[in-house]
């Protein structure tokens, strides 16, 4: 008898909401400011400013719904060392366009791409995993003292998101099974980013991403393998190149 399927998002639709969140998102940073507002000096342009708002609010579910599909992935993955060498391989070829997108260099050290976030993130979750296998005092000690260290490497290489952004993913995954304490979790560490100076208040709009995983099936639907790790750096270079065309940087 053929598997009836659940209703509801499946995994690859939960990796098409983010990916289209993330492209609004960059497409306002990446070409609508420094693009459109900084090259013509269009701050006080309300309709502009306003596009440009607009496009940052729409991408802020993205990194929640990403954060969520690491813990999902880790889960799933038959190997969790592959599944992190992947998210480091693409955290190198994507370094060179993040930088061109949002610094206008080739190379700039002072601030790295959210991949290597999702891969401190990655190794945090595989930490806390082996090291509560068995429940005692000193084993969770021991994994807060691991989640502590990724977050601690996240800042010390100032990774997009930063400590934050690895505590986010960890939270996903340690109460992936407890949607309300989940909810609760994920809204206060968006509610940190904003007190500490991570972002502005437009952060909290990442909680919408909340809804989508509200419907989450559990399946993990039809998904090319590798078009949603490599589409990251390749919209940022297509960002880039647009914005070379138009004003020529």
């Amino acid at each position: 008898m053929e598997k009836l399927k659940r209703t509801g998002l499946s995994g690859a639709a939960l990796k098409w909401t983010a990916l289209v969140s993330m492209l609004l998102d960059h497409t306002g940073l990446a070409f609508v400011w420094y693009g459109l507002i900084v090259h013509t000096g269009a701050y006080h342009n309300a309709a502009v400013t306003g596009v440009y708002e607009l496009l940052r609010c729409a991408g802020r579910p993205a990194f929640p719904l990403y954060c969520f599909l690491i813990a999902e992935g880790f889960c799933h993955t038959s190997s969790a060392p592959r599944y992190a060498l992947r998210l480091f391989v693409f955290a190198i070829l994507s370094e060179i366009p993040f930088d061109l997108a949002f610094n206008a260099s080739w190379l700039e050290l002072s601030y790295q791409n959210v991949f290597f976030t999702l891969l401190l993130g990655l190794l945090a979750v595989m930490a806390w995993q082996r090291c509560t296998e068995e429940r005692s005092f000193l084993r969770y000690l021991l994994s807060l003292l691991c989640a502590a260290a990724a977050m601690a490497a996240a800042w010390a290489l100032h990774t997009d998101y930063g400590a934050l952004g690895v505590l986010l993913i960890l939270v996903m995954y340690v109460l992936r099974e407890r949607e309300a304490e989940r909810a609760l979790a994920v809204t206060a560490v968006l509610g940190l980013m904003v007190l500490l100076g991570r972002s502005l208040w437009i952060e909290l709009f990442g909680a919408l991403a909340l809804l989508p995983l509200h419907f989450y099936n559990g399946e993990r639907g039809r998904q090319p393998k590798f078009l949603f790790y490599a589409f990251y750096p390749a919209h940022l270079l297509l960002l880039v190149l647009l914005r070379g065309l138009i004003w020529g940087f």
